[in-house]
């Protein structure tokens, strides 16, 4: 498969990887996508599209846009004949569980990856390198997604909190400031003190943020920024949250992401000193 070979990049030069990196991130975009418009945005040709083209066993352009098109749409086809809610059955083999969620799986990744609102994630990515402070507020697997994400900043030296622990959220939200960053993680949004905690903040002028896929909920109205995961699944009767989780960890990662990139060569010396220190100072050798 073409996808495959795009996300398998080892035997790429740093120009096809860039090319393939590209197309990865734009599938929302394939069919409208130009040759000339690859080239423009990879600093490259269009002989050399071409010529990537042939490396990939391709006629040309045409056929790579159409056959990854086609691919996508199978990726979405599989995952749809997945219940998110109940992706397996008591009668289903280890291989039907193993490849049904393999499919419900990369099926949310690809459609949280379109769905995504690239402006929201970079106003959550740049309220996080400005904040003195940062809380996140989170309760269940979303709290498990974001002690991941403040596991990640903890080591660029962002200094971040979740909220919940110690049950010390009210107390957090009396100490709020302006400036500082409040970020609620839910996919319902069906939490009576968060939105009581959010109204709170609003009322003093801080602008607090909110992922869900549920944009009409009460916490929702609340806050600023509310940036929209897929709505996937039940919130009540599912035999996991195996979407939401992914979902949320997935943008997540998408947001740690742009934080790193803005100052790359930095974090990365800031983050290979974390690293290093946890290593030497406390592993075994």
């Amino acid at each position: 498969m073409i996808l495959d070979s795009l996300r398998n990049s080892a035997s790429f030069n740093e120009t096809d990887r860039a090319i393939a990196t590209y197309l990865l991130n734009h599938t929302g975009d394939l069919k409208t996508l130009t040759m000339a418009k690859l080239a423009q945005e990879t600093y490259t040709s269009n002989a050399t599209i071409i010529r990537f083209c042939k490396k990939l066993g391709l006629s040309g352009y045409r056929e790579l846009i159409m056959q990854l098109i086609q691919e996508i749409s199978g990726d979405y086809l599989l995952a749809a004949t997945v219940d998110h809610n109940r992706p397996f059955d008591s009668t289903d083999s280890i291989e039907a569980i193993e490849g049904n969620l393999a499919n419900l799986l990369k099926g949310v990744i690809d459609q949280t990856k379109i769905e995504l609102d690239s402006a929201k994630l970079s106003i959550i990515a740049k309220a996080v390198l400005s904040a003195p402070r940062i809380y996140i507020f989170a309760k269940g697997e979303s709290y498990l997604a974001g002690c991941i994400f403040r596991n990640n900043l903890l080591k660029l030296d962002r200094h971040v909190t979740m909220a919940d622990d110690g049950g010390l959220q009210t107390l957090h939200v009396k100490n709020g400031r302006p400036g500082d960053l409040f970020l609620f993680l839910s996919y319902s949004g069906i939490h009576y003190d968060y939105s009581k905690y959010a109204a709170a903040l609003s009322g003093r002028g801080i602008k607090p943020c909110l992922i869900t896929a549920f944009s009409d909920s009460a916490l929702a109205r609340q806050c600023d920024t509310v940036l929209l995961i897929p709505k996937s699944e039940r919130v009540i009767g599912k035999v996991a949250n195996y979407s939401s989780m992914i979902s949320l960890t997935y943008t997540l990662q998408v947001i740690y992401s742009l934080i790193f990139n803005q100052d790359y060569q930095e974090n990365y010396r800031v983050k290979h000193e974390a690293d290093s220190f946890i290593f030497t100072s406390f592993a075994e050798i």
